[in-house]
């Protein structure tokens, strides 16, 4: 007994001195202002059929938080908490500041829904903000300085955090020039080398890289940065990891959209080495439930939004199908807004970019709210004329732009499309075939080379026209049509009144 004592208080003693500390990094991101509780559905196990709850908002999200919150937290969010709902869209982001500042979070990233509403409006709401806010890569030239602190150092458990910020590097790609006419972006690598380096001369035991570029991305990053990179929590592409990805020792976590899920990421670490000797990540969907629901964080958004709830919630039309959106496959929601944009236009065509669409929605009642959901940035619908040949060389261009985007493992955003449908034949373009654009119809007659073809879509598409359709030979001119997306949307549903909307095959790979 009296050697088992010994034993006994040695392990004590050891344990005492033991440089092991436990930290739970608790992140969310790609938040889109969705601030109060929305419904999803998933398939009963045993019945199959489909089982609705809802999940979400601030409230949840405060409440799970705070459920979960330790002392020895520290607590992330990976960026894009601006546009997605009219709110944000009515204070142009101060809405999702004020709402960000009651969480007490330690570090944000921007992301490039930050800039939708151009980078004075970003920094007029960024004054509000009582947290670090991040963003290493992008420079205001005009004021030389960067959009928001290189990077930040948290103390939890007594364990160095050193936690570096990157905004989407292809910032420029996914916004309207005009939000960002006064950036550039500096090079990624460069920037996260240098953090590390002023952050290791900082003792700092834990590097964090807080990403809003995407999955793909932070693989890329884990690779060329392992050495000193210790962990990723993500942004930007909306995957709900439910196990973290493990790439050269670099722990990589994200933690879905909307709000749907909080990420928690227990972590063991050995302050002696610098080391995280041991991790465990899992999502926690925050279902809504009235003993974890924070009443007082979902007043305040009730009081934010209270003002414009008559008009959202004016009934405008009734769903008869699910509107499913969709950014790389063909969608009823992506093609119905396409015949929108042509109907309402004249046109010849209609396009909408996938990543446009911002929600799904179930049958039932269509509210003013909810094409505000749908459609959150409020685009200008613009029309172009080009020649059939032109136009069967966009469509080609995009093709290849988006197979080889699904080649390399990217996301294909894809053109929702209205009186064109076309087909091609993906196993002759990996073949390396020029010859894989089958057919391509306008209202069902084949396009004509020398024909004039009128297409209505946003400015979005207009802007970034090389990013969808490559080069062409001629130059583009757009025409305004007087449309903003949105309201050109809800008078067609105040139109129709009634909507049941069927998938179609527009755009069909003839090799499948």
């Amino acid at each position: 007994m009296k050697r088992l004592s010994i034993v006994f208080i040695f392990i004590l003693t050891l344990s005492a001195f033991s440089q092991v500390k436990e930290v739970t990094i608790l992140h969310w991101n790609d938040f889109h202002a969705r601030n109060q509780p929305y419904q999803v559905s998933k398939k009963d196990p045993n019945t199959g059929e489909n089982i609705y709850y809802y999940v979400g908002g601030v409230g949840s999200m405060s409440g799970y938080l705070k459920k979960y919150r330790t002392p020895n937290s520290l607590v992330l969010n990976g960026g894009d908490d601006f546009q997605g709902t009219p709110i944000s869209n009515f204070t142009r982001g101060k809405s999702q500041i004020e709402i960000l500042n009651t969480y007490n979070i330690d570090a944000f990233v921007l992301g490039n829904h930050e800039f939708d509403y151009g980078q004075y409006s970003l920094d007029s709401a960024l004054s509000l903000a009582n947290f670090d806010y991040l963003c290493s890569n992008v420079y205001v030239t005009t004021q030389k300085r960067l959009m928001g602190k290189p990077y930040v150092v948290k103390e939890i458990n007594n364990v160095k955090f050193g936690i570096i910020g990157i905004t989407l590097p292809e910032l420029f790609e996914t916004s309207i020039p005009a939000n960002v006419k006064d950036l550039i972006m500096l090079n990624s690598d460069s920037v996260i080398a240098a953090g590390i380096n002023e952050l290791k001369k900082q003792t700092c035991d834990v590097i964090v890289l807080l990403s809003h570029s995407g999955l793909n991305e932070d693989k890329v990053f884990a690779e060329k940065f392992y050495p000193d990179l210790d962990i990723i929590v993500g942004g930007h592409s909306h995957t709900a990891l439910f196990k973290p990805v493990n790439v050269n020792g670099v722990i990589i976590v994200q933690a879905g959209s909307y709000g749907r899920d909080l990420g928690k990421l227990d972590l063991k670490i050995d302050t002696d080495k610098d080391t995280v000797i041991d991790s465990y990540g899992v999502l926690i969907e925050t279902v809504l439930d009235s003993n974890i629901y924070d009443k007082q964080a979902a007043q305040k958004v009730d009081n934010m939004i209270a003002q414009y709830l008559p008009e959202l919630n004016t009934k405008i039309g009734t769903l008869k199908s699910d509107w499913r959106a969709s950014y790389s496959s063909e969608s009823n929601l992506g093609q119905f807004e396409a015949d929108a944009f042509k109907n309402k236009t004249g046109a010849d065509i209609g396009f909408v970019n996938g990543g446009g669409l911002r929600k799904s929605l179930l049958k039932g009642d269509i509210l003013v709210g909810d094409i505000w959901e749908i459609n959150p940035f409020g685009n200008d619908i613009q029309t172009i004329t080009v020649s059939g040949k032109i136009l069967k060389q966009m469509l080609k261009n995009n093709i290849k732009i988006r197979l080889d985007k699904i080649k390399s493992g990217e996301g294909a955003e894809l053109l929702h499309n209205s009186g064109l449908t076309y087909s091609y034949d993906s196993k002759k373009y990996y073949e390396g075939s020029d010859d894989y654009l089958v057919s391509a119809n306008v209202n069902g007659i084949e396009i004509n080379d020398t024909q004039m073809y009128t297409i209505a879509t946003n400015n979005y598409v207009i802007s970034q026209f090389k990013k969808f359709f490559g080069e062409i030979p001629e130059e583009i001119t757009p025409k305004e049509t007087g449309w903003n997306d949105r309201d050109l949307i809800i008078e067609t549903v105040k139109e129709m009144k009634v909507i049941n909307s069927v998938l179609q095959n527009r755009a069909v790979d003839a090799s499948k």
